[in-house]
């Protein structure tokens, strides 16, 4: 756990915050002083993307069977859109990129 979270750049307290439960629970946990709860197990698993095998260090396979999935669909889309915006001419290039940043404005 300790491994992931420092790879995320995160603080225990960031991690706690995102967890629900206290900085102190998280220090605890990393350092072997408590057992990690099957819930919290589950909420981790998710949060990282990784399996809980890995979390558990059981296993070094860290990404989940279904993240992996998730993945593989986002680089499929990603190619496809590349795919297509690289056969356009110039003009509609900039019209498409003009239109994702007004897009991208109006969700934030």
């Amino acid at each position: 756990m300790k491994e992931l979270r420092i790879e995320r750049g995160l603080r225990q307290e960031d991690l706690a915050g995102k967890i629900n439960v206290s900085q102190q629970t998280v220090s605890r946990i990393e350092n072997g002083e408590n057992s990690l709860p099957a819930d919290l197990l589950i909420h981790l698993s998710k949060f990282f993307h990784v399996s809980a095998d890995y979390i558990l260090k059981l296993s070094d396979v860290r990404m989940t069977q279904e993240y992996r999935i998730e993945v593989e669909r986002s680089l499929e889309r990603n190619k496809a859109f590349c795919n297509a915006f690289e056969r356009l001419n110039r003009a509609n290039q900039e019209l498409v990129i003009r239109l994702m940043e007004q897009l991208d404005e109006s969700q934030n």
